[in-house]
This record gives C-alpha cells, sequence and structure tokens, in this order.
C-alpha cells in the first residue's frame, strides 16, 4: 500500500477531488444554478488537468543506449564476475527459475543462485489440505547449482504477505475458525518448515527463514500476526535450526528508510530477536530499488548496525529502475552507478558476504508484468539489456569486483 501511494499519490488526490466535486455538483441545490456551474468548470479543468498529467506520467520513456558506443574491454569480456567474486570468497548470485533460457550463461558469471519462484510455498505445497508436495521444480534447480558448483539460497520459508501467493489460503481460515490460534499456527509452521528444510538438508547451507515481516514500523498483519504475534518468527526460526542445526538462516527484508522510524523499527526488531538468544545469524536486506534511488550512505550505516549486532548480511533482490535514473544526463550509467556503489559497499563491510541480483536481463523482468511497475516505463532493472549485451550496470559491478582484488 505504501508503495501503490508513493508511486500515484498524486493521481489518486486528483481523481478523489473529481470524484468529490461531481458529487458535490450532483446533490448540489439546482436553483443556485452559478454555484453548479462553477463547480461543473472546475471539475472540467481539473480533469483536463489530470488526463494530460496521466498522459505524461505513463507514456513510454526511451533513453539513448550511449553505452553501445563504448566497446566493453577484452579483460571484462573475458573474465566473468564468478571469476572476480570466487578469488575473494565473495557470492555473486542471480534469481532463477527452473525453466530458464539462461542457464548457461548464469552458470558461467555467478557462483551463488537463489530460486525466483521455486522454493515458496505456493509452488511447493500443491494440496495443503493433504499436506501434498511438488518438490520437482525446486529439485531441478537444486542439481543445476550442485552441477555447476554453485551455492543455492534457500527463499523463503514462512511469507506472511499476500494469501494465497505466499503462503495457503487455507492457513488463514484454519488460523481464523481455530479455538487455540497459537497451537494451530505452531502445527502448521512446524510440519511446513520440517517438511521441506528435511527435504533439502545438507544441500542448502543459507535459508531465508522469515520474509518481510516488517509492515512500516510494525509487523505486516497476518494468520501468523494473528495467531502469535512477533513470536512467530522465533518460533520459526528455532524449528528451522532443530532441522539442520549447519544452516545459517536469515530473516529477508525490504529497508528503503534507513536512518528513519522503519529502518529503527527493524533494528530493534533484531535487538529484540538476539536477546531471546533466537538463532537467527544473518539478515538479508533486498535493495529493490522500485519507488526511489536509496540512501547509500544510510545503506552503509545500515549494514554497520547489523553487523555490530553479530549477524551477517547479504544484499538479496537487487535491482534498479531505469526509470528512476530518467532525470539524469545519463540514465543507463547513473543506474549503473548506482549497482556499482550497493555492491562497493557490500564488499567493504566484513560482515556483508555478497550481493544477489532479483534477474539477469531486462528481456525478462517482473516489473514488466506486475501493476503497478508495468504501467510506468522503461522499468529495465537488470545488468544485462533486452539483448543480452552488458550494460553500465555490468561494468561498474565487475569493476567493483575488480577493485576489491588482493593483488589490485
Amino acid at each position: 500500500m505504501n508503495i501503490i501511494l508513493d508511486l500515484f499519490g498524486i493521481h489518486i488526490v486528483f481523481f478523489s477531488t473529481i470524484l468529490i466535486l461531481c458529487l458535490s455538483w450532483l446533490f448540489w441545490p439546482r436553483k443556485n444554478i452559478g454555484t453548479r456551474k462553477i463547480l461543473l468548470r472546475t471539475i472540467g479543468l481539473i480533469s483536463v488537468f489530470g488526463i494530460i498529467l496521466a498522459f505524461r506520467a505513463y507514456w513510454p520513456y526511451s533513453y539513448e543506449k550511449n553505452y553501445l558506443n563504448t566497446p566493453v574491454s577484452k579483460e571484462i569480456m573475458s573474465t566473468p564476475l564468478k571469476a572476480l567474486a570466487d578469488s575473494i570468497d565473495f557470492n555473486i548470485g542471480v534469481a532463477i527459475a527452473s525453466n530458464s533460457e539462461f542457464k548457461e550463461l548464469i552458470a558461467k558469471e555467478f557462483n551463488s543462485v537463489v530460486a525466483e519462484n521455486d522454493f515458496k510455498p505456493k509452488k511447493l505445497l500443491i494440496d495443503p489440505v493433504h499436506w501434498k508436495f511438488d518438490f520437482s521444480a525446486a529439485d531441478r534447480l537444486m542439481e543445476f547449482s550442485k552441477s555447476n558448483g554453485m551455492r543455492m539460497r534457500g527463499h523463503t520459508l514462512i511469507w506472511g504477505k499476500f494469501p494465497g501467493r505466499t503462503y495457503p489460503q487455507l492457513w488463514k481460515k484454519q488460523i481464523a475458525e481455530s479455538a487455540d490460534k497459537e497451537e494451530t499456527m505452531k502445527s502448521i509452521m512446524t510440519q511446513y518448515i520440517h517438511t521441506v528444510m528435511g527435504h533439502f538438508k545438507g544441500q542448502i547451507s543459507t535459508w531465508d527463514v522469515v520474509n518481510e515481516p516488517m509492515a512500516g514500523e510494525g509487523l505486516y498483519p497476518s494468520p501468523f500476526t494473528e495467531a502469535m504475534g512477533e513470536y512467530y518468527i522465533d518460533w520459526a526460526f528455532k524449528h528451522a535450526h532443530e532441522i539442520d542445526p549447519d544452516c545459517s538462516l536469515f530473516l529477508n527484508e525490504q529497508i528503503y528508510d534507513y536512518d528513519g522510524p522503519a529502518g529503527k523499527a527493524f533494528l530493534a526488531l533484531l535487538k529484540r530477536l538476539k536477546k531471546r538468544n533466537v538463532p537467527i545469524h544473518g539478515i538479508g536486506l533486498q535493495t529493490h530499488h522500485i519507488k526511489g534511488i536509496h540512501d547509500l550512505d544510510g545503506l552503509k550505516r545500515f549494514i554497520r548496525a547489523i553487523g555490530e549486532l553479530g549477524l551477517k548480511v547479504e544484499i538479496t533482490e537487487l535491482d534498479i529502475r531505469l526509470l528512476l535514473m530518467g532525470n539524469e544526463d545519463d540514465p543507463y550509467e547513473a543506474q549503473g552507478v548506482q549497482f556499482g556503489e550497493v555492491v562497493n559497499i557490500c564488499l567493504r563491510d566484513q560482515a556483508c558476504e555478497g550481493v544477489t541480483f532479483w534477474g539477469l536481463t531486462d528481456k525478462v523482468n517482473w516489473m514488466d508484468h506486475i501493476p503497478p511497475f508495468s504501467w510506468k516505463s522503461p522499468n529495465a532493472p537488470h545488468i544485462l539489456d533486452e539483448d543480452m549485451r552488458k550494460k553500465p550496470a555490468y561494468i561498474h559491478i565487475w569493476e567493483a569486483l575488480k577493485k576489491a582484488q588482493p593483488n589490485f
């Protein structure tokens, strides 16, 4: 909801104003002809202005690909990201689907992968009534990662948003109807975590146990919080640790306001979890650039604050909408600089162990298919363009990894 307000707040205000004026005109006493005419003119003016604004906002933009005029160096062409990352024991990864057409390139460029959707509850638990699972797609990805010497991040066990997409609708119904909500939820979570983690035990070294628990300064309302409050996070981590004590357990979250109320609330949550001796080992910072450019200094301080709590950090879902760079002289270069700086920040902090990009090429990107992002283009959020050419983003990431080499 916050993203909708940030992206479309001005349009919501316009349409709400027009609606109020229309209702006023409709119910205003008909004998007050002068007032009704003023209302009608005002409606017309605001409508025209709103239409012009909408055309300007939603008309597809196109930016010059100046990077095509500069040949990529032979060293960059011959040395993949994976080679540079391996030499400094750094995880450089990308999200992948089991039917991806880019597997050969991904195996060449990356030493870590994460399933975009195939490890999520909706894909695994195909029949929640009878607890029937289908691991076939996930197993194919697991085999792909192992055969290419790549780390597979587990993503994700518990996610309390979007019922039917991130957890079964049945769970919501069961909690609503339960006489003992806490025990019912404990039973659900225990069975799910034991089944999934048990299936992959010994194969996955890092799991996102809980994904996106926050909503601003508080917890996102869900059947999990309804049944157990904040304690559902403790329960998930403790049972994940019981199943695989050798696995690094992460809490994954999207934070925009690192120094603001949301960022402070998230750090406070981590401190409470640590105080309760919850077996949490790391934090995944998604770092999607969706509604605005992230504050790099704030990100640097935030990673350091997490590290000081004794927790590891990974950038887990990095992508950057090109449209956000539209006011720059060269949007593609500006996007590349931001990519490079985020990677640099991670490389320079000992707590940060890796960066994962949420997609590889602009040819296939989730933003072009999911409203409201698909309504405003170009998104072009990845490090290769739609023709699989290296964008400035790739170059700046490569240079950041190169500079991190001990013999640079």
